[in-house]
């Protein structure tokens, strides 16, 4: 059965050679690939040229400057998402430009035809103290590493705390992995609250980690959230599968704001996981475990 092309939604912003592995490792006539190149970034949609023989490739425009933590990375995926949405696909993938696939597309598909209709979200618990970030206005959301910026975001939190005023009283915030894998029609809610979005977290820090997890959680999509501890038939998928968006991501072995960069030594728990994606990887760390990880899955290339 036919359930239609995935769309790959791409966020990248360095790393040129390894960007052009991982759309090579995604080139197949089931995929449209989205991208979005930061407006800081190096390189440019030219230099991806030649990459993909049967997938089409798109590139989203305008280019957003985006910044770490910051409302920029919501509105480039948004972009993203508005992009890809012009036509229906059966499945969106958000992946970064350090991401790289841990399965063949044929096995990537078969798992997405066995679980039609499921929302591949890693949701988190949410805690009072985490969801205050959000009740306090921020004059320069994109301004966290600048420090003139940072310190009037500071100043204007303490103001707005002295005399107990607060913005997005009686919102369910809700926090999930930026990461995602998701049905046409959430994708298509998304995109259908970009007002409110822009709203809600338009002056606000890192609400890539909780606009799309409170749209889930307030909407009839959140009852197609995946389980892996349920929607799994192998005991041993169950025991792996630690991620409800299918990624594996390490941060017993990161920083605060990082995640561990996987290498060599990692070869046995990337091709021994039943997750799909990982992230991150990084060419200057280690590119032979890149070269490695495209020849096994992709020889020919």
């Amino acid at each position: 059965m036919d359930y239609g092309k995935h769309a790959y939604l791409i966020l990248a912003h360095t790393h040129l050679r390894q960007l052009r592995t991982l759309v090579s490792l995604l080139d197949d006539p089931r995929n449209d690939i989205y991208i979005h190149i930061d407006r800081k970034a190096p390189f440019r949609a030219k230099d991806l040229e030649g990459c993909c023989t049967r997938s089409t490739v798109y590139f989203v425009e305008p280019r957003i400057r985006v910044h770490w933590g910051g409302p920029s990375i919501m509105r480039a995926e948004l972009a993203l998402l508005k992009a890809a949405t012009a036509a229906p696909h059966a499945y969106y993938h958000l992946l970064s430009g350090l991401d790289l696939p841990l399965k063949t597309q044929d096995q990537i598909h078969a798992f997405f035809d066995a679980h039609p209709g499921m929302e591949f979200i890693q949701c988190w618990p949410t805690e009072k103290k985490e969801t205050a970030r959000f009740t306090y206005y921020m004059p320069f959301p994109d301004g966290n590493d600048i420090l003139p910026a940072k310190l009037a975001n500071k100043l204007v939190k303490r103001a707005m705390m002295r005399v107990g005023a607060k913005i997005n009283q009686g919102i369910d915030f809700h926090f999930s992995s930026q990461w995602f894998s998701i049905t046409d029609g959430f994708a298509r809610y998304i995109v259908s609250r970009e007002d409110w979005l822009e709203q809600v977290f338009g002056h606000t820090g890192t609400p890539d980690e909780v606009f799309v997890a409170t749209l889930l959680w307030n909407s009839p999509f959140k009852d197609r959230l995946f389980d892996p501890t349920i929607h799994l038939e192998r005991q041993e998928d169950k025991q792996k599968v630690l991620s409800g968006n299918l990624r594996l991501i390490d941060w017993t072995r990161g920083s605060a704001r990082h995640p561990w960069t996987f290498r060599g030594a990692d070869w046995d728990l990337l091709t021994g996981t039943p997750c799909l994606w990982a992230r991150k990887f990084d060419q200057r760390i280690d590119a032979e475990v890149i070269e490695r990880l495209k020849k096994h899955l992709a020889p020919a290339l």
